[in-house]
């Protein structure tokens, strides 16, 4: 991997990969990389990905609660079950608004309320890049693991907003809305 100048791995979900099972496949990879290689998987409602992890409600589920207590916890989950695997860069939370209601991922996101996809979202950050206790926990193997993960915020200014409703799909977004609703002018 260090030979071809590969740093980074965005993990493609295998069905039935345990963490055991995925912390061994990193294993390997460091093992035989010249240099470090940080891996990355999607965990926007808990890990998903990872056999046995804890499944969170999706964004707009928890955001219909309007307490950002939820949007932390699910956060906390997600960072831990994806640390016992060995993977400590998550691609969560999705923080585009939900205006394009013929969007097919309208699920995935917090809403069309700008401030309340804001609060949800920092909170969402703050139970994934918390760090608990002194920095390092003891997995099931007393092998030691991250005790926090690094947050990588998906699908903001415009994504969201396809004008067919097709994912990947072109945007169209005028100034204005551009400017109110996505980012500060």
């Amino acid at each position: 991997f260090g030979e071809i100048g590969v740093g980074s791995v965005l993990i493609t979900p295998v069905e039935g990969f345990t963490a055991s099972r995925y912390r061994s496949l990193i294993a390997e990879v460091q093992r035989i990389s010249k240099i470090p290689v940080i891996f990355g998987i999607d965990s926007v409602h808990g890990a998903n990905y990872i056999e046995g992890a804890i499944m969170t409600p999706q964004q707009i589920n928890i955001a219909s609660t309007w307490n950002t207590t939820c949007a932390y916890n699910a956060g906390r989950l997600a960072s831990k079950d994806s640390r016992a695997a060995g993977i400590n860069w998550i691609f969560s939370p999705i923080l585009g608004l939900g205006i394009e209601s013929l969007w097919s991922r309208m699920y995935e996101t917090f809403g069309e309320d700008p401030f309340l996809v804001g609060e949800m979202g920092k909170a969402i950050v703050r139970g994934i890049q918390e760090v608990d206790g002194d920095g390092i926990e003891k997995n099931e193997h007393s092998s030691s693991v991250p005790s926090r993960s690094a947050a990588c915020a998906k699908h903001f200014v415009g994504y969201s907003a396809p004008r067919t409703g097709h994912d990947r799909a072109p945007s169209w977004i005028p100034k204005r809305h551009l400017h109110q609703y996505f980012v500060k002018p």
